[in-house]
């Protein structure tokens, strides 16, 4: 790994837990193994840190959001748009993902002194899941997956994936045994669900 992408790396794992008024540039450099002056050489500040990691963040969300836009685009092809597809998509690649995981803690921190990072905290934690849960179930009623009254359901389904994943993706460390009660009671909940109408 390069000592730029390990900078981040480190620093997130601090400011994740911490928060990023409690760590300092020597902190990062000393988990890095560097000397505090070559901090300097790839990032201007700590606050450049910090856009850096943000703009990392946004860059990845774009990305699987883009994804995911183009496979409701193609509304002939109902195998490209399932469950198992939106696992992958939103499990593997969001919520239980190291680098995002660690950015929805690090934003549940700040949310309380950086306005910028409560902004993000809202958009990532809330409007954006909501609107991607709410486009999805809306595909999967066009093509015949879910009937017109459980598409329906988007908002009761959006509230229970967002207490689990407060439960047990945001709560403590992230372990393989979170992950997999997180998956269990969330396909269980959509079983019981979708078998109620």
């Amino acid at each position: 790994m390069e000592t730029k992408e390990l900078i981040l790396k480190k620093a997130l794992d601090m400011f994740a837990k911490s928060g990023y008024d409690s760590v300092s540039i020597r902190d990062i450099a000393k988990a890095v193994n560097i000397k505090e002056s070559s901090i300097y050489y790839h990032f201007k500040n700590k606050q450049d840190i910090l856009d850096s990691l943000v703009e990392k963040f946004e860059s990845h969300m774009k990305e699987l959001t883009d994804m995911l836009q183009a496979s409701m685009s193609d509304s002939h092809n109902v195998n490209a748009f399932s469950w198992d597809w939106l696992r992958e998509f939103y499990f593997e690649q969001y919520l239980f993902d190291t680098f995002c995981n660690q950015m929805m803690r690090f934003m549940m921190i700040e949310q309380f002194h950086n306005e910028n990072m409560r902004m993000l905290y809202e958009r990532y934690l809330f409007e954006l899941p909501h609107k991607i849960q709410t486009q999805s179930f809306m595909m999967l009623s066009k093509l015949g997956i879910l009937s017109e009254q459980q598409a329906i359901k988007v908002s009761d389904f959006f509230a229970s994936i967002t207490m689990l994943t407060f439960k047990y993706l945001l709560n403590g460390k992230l372990t393989k045994t979170k992950k997999e009660a997180f998956s269990e009671e969330t396909f269980t909940y959509i079983n019981r669900m979708f078998q109620e109408d």
